[in-house]
């Protein structure tokens, strides 16, 4: 018996850098030209780029967030209090502050070097959740590890929120600067499609690192938690340690979405830690499909070109996006990765038969339990 082919990361990874070049020309509505040569706009407007922009932070919100929920079984539904972590570090060592401990001044300069404001996000958020699921995993799972989660994203926004003095309070952070980067003109971060390029480059390493993680063994023991914690505790796994650093892992690719984020933006307020930014994520990673390891990336994208279309035509946007939400949960159980996976395997009259009968409790199709 033949063992299973290796993965081919360079083709994965290939076709994904190719679809990050693709991406500004397929957004709906954009007024860019994206034509090198400078003849004439394309005749698709050359897509939105900040729309875009806003995918690639998102989608390493979403892949974060799905490291832990799709490949280690883990529900958080207070996820974006480290893309909040992210940001806030960010904004506030570029942009500086001066805030009183008791009586004793604290005071930072404004730095412009966003490879200091990403180390700083990074070690906030992974000190962050290394407290939190230290506290949490021990001690809770299921329904009582989403809902901790979500209580200690309250806290964090209850501190961007009320900490005015620091945070700007509900106003937030605004006029941050963009970086300047080594070797090119001060002000080439200043333009919306350079913006797009380097959060482009900077989320495929990020994506990458990522894929690693989930084709490593390490990924291979949270798959098995995933399926059965007391099994794996069988098989001799320190279960608990797996899923310290899972939730560890999963915390440091939505700190650098939101270090992407505050860039492109140029401010942060509350929001970004808010359940609305928390909710926002589940949503995309079950519209992709959660096993699948495109799948976050298909549900950003889908989710923001819904949102970006649907609010030109109605102002009732979140209702039309709830109803495509929960369409795909009742038809679509796998998200769109799923449903192009069936395709793939079994072609169009299986992928309607699936999409019209109810799921038996293991799917024969895929093994996966409904």
């Amino acid at each position: 018996m033949k063992p299973p082919p290796a993965p081919k990361w360079w083709l994965d990874l290939g076709l994904m850098a190719a679809a990050f070049v693709v991406l500004p020309f397929v957004m709906p509505g954009g007024s860019l030209d994206l034509n090198p040569l400078y003849f004439q706009r394309l005749p698709f407007h050359a897509g939105f780029i900040d729309l875009g922009t806003t995918v690639l932070a998102f989608s390493l919100f979403a892949v974060g967030f799905n490291l832990l929920f799709g490949h280690s079984g883990e529900l958080s539904f207070g996820h974006a209090m480290f893309f909040a972590i992210g940001s806030y570090a960010t904004a506030l060592y570029t942009k500086g502050f001066t805030v009183y401990i008791g009586t004793s001044p604290l005071h930072h300069d404004p730095v412009s070097n966003l490879w200091i404001a990403l180390i700083l996000s990074l070690g906030l958020a992974a000190l962050w959740a290394w407290i939190l699921a230290r506290l949490i995993v021990p001690r809770s799972s299921g329904i009582y590890y989403a809902m901790i989660t979500l209580a200690f994203a309250q806290v964090i926004f209850f501190v961007a929120f009320r900490w005015s003095d620091l945070t700007g309070g509900e106003d937030g952070i605004q006029a941050i600067s963009r970086p300047q980067l080594p070797g090119l003109p001060p002000d080439w971060m200043q333009s919306g499609t350079n913006m797009y390029v380097f959060a482009a480059v900077a989320a495929l390493i990020a994506i990458a690192v990522n894929y690693w993680i989930v084709h490593s063994p390490f990924g291979s023991v949270l798959h098995a938690i995933r399926e059965n914690k007391q099994r794996a505790r069988f098989l001799g796994y320190d279960v608990n340690r797996y899923r310290v650093n899972a939730f560890v892992l999963s915390a440091l690719f939505p700190a650098v979405g939101g270090w992407l984020w505050v860039y492109f933006i140029q401010a942060i307020n509350p929001d970004a830690a808010s359940v609305d930014y928390s909710g926002r994520v589940v949503m995309m990673s079950l519209l992709g499909g959660i096993h699948a390891f495109i799948g976050p990336l298909l549900g950003a994208f889908v989710y923001w070109d819904l949102q970006n279309s649907v609010s030109q035509v109605t102002q009732y946007w979140p209702a039309a996006i709830g109803l495509v939400f929960v369409v795909f949960v009742l038809a679509a159980p796998d998200g769109i990765a799923g449903v192009f996976e069936v395709l793939r395997r079994y072609g169009i009259k299986m992928t309607m038969r699936r999409t019209v009968e109810p799921a038996d409790e293991t799917d024969a199709t895929t093994g996966v339990g409904s």
